[in-house]
């Protein structure tokens, strides 16, 4: 990964669960608010699978309309915390999401131009951040409130945490159904520490395939 994507990362680092539990212990008034905030805060665990597989150079295509395929399967939202009077729920499930992401524009051959899929190096590109946008996932609640939350991400961004652990900071917009507040909606995604951690943090530059991660649990979270 580049110096500049490095410096992105480092630049949008995000609080972790342990600040998150600050933020919900007490109510929050806005200003001008008519009524405090009770948002609810999870952590968070998934699995994802990129298809085809990240590696340093890409699948090439000539095909412009080729897409790198991100799946998101597993989610799960637990150790929830609230302060609404109904209570935080005892979990949380997220419905499979399939993210379809542009070919990154490589070389021409012969006058041909060649797009790369698969490409590490593209992980946290812009073109990433555009096809995430306005990505919208629903929660289903076990006990607390019950019933389910829409989650519509606005502001997609790269994160890295005190611990080096690469992910995205999803920006949302106010959440529709159970717990639904405006002031805060917030899910910060980290990837497991494991050997493809450092993998996607240097764009396989030790020419590394990476197939699948997983959402790390503990320091992942979502608050809605």
């Amino acid at each position: 990964m580049n110096n500049k994507v490095k410096v992105l990362l480092g630049a949008l680092a995000i609080a972790l669960p342990t600040a998150s539990v600050a933020v919900i212990t007490a109510p929050t008034m806005g200003a001008g608010a008519a009524s405090p905030a009770f948002p609810v805060a999870c952590k968070m665990s998934a699995s994802v699978t990129f298809s085809p597989p990240l590696t340093k150079a890409g699948t090439v295509t000539t095909n412009k309309a080729a897409v790198q395929t991100t799946t998101i399967s597993g989610g799960t939202l637990s150790n929830c915390e609230s302060a609404a009077s109904a209570g935080a729920p005892t979990s949380g499930s997220v419905g499979t999401l399939v993210i379809h992401s542009p070919a990154t524009k490589g070389s021409k051959v012969n006058k041909v131009q060649q797009y790369l899929v698969g490409y590490c190096p593209g992980f946290a590109s812009t073109a990433t951040f555009k096809s995430l946008k306005n990505l919208a996932s629903t929660v289903n609640w076990t006990g607390g409130e019950g019933g389910s939350s829409t989650f519509t991400v606005k502001t997609p961004a790269a994160a890295v945490n005190d611990v080096g652990e690469v992910g995205f900071a999803f920006g949302g917009k106010a959440v529709l159904g159970s717990y639904s507040e405006k002031p805060l909606n917030q899910i910060t995604a980290y990837l497991a520490p494991t050997s493809a951690d450092n993998a996607l943090a240097t764009g396989c530059s030790s020419n590394q395939t990476v197939s699948s991660v997983t959402v790390d649990s503990a320091t992942s979270v979502a608050i809605l």
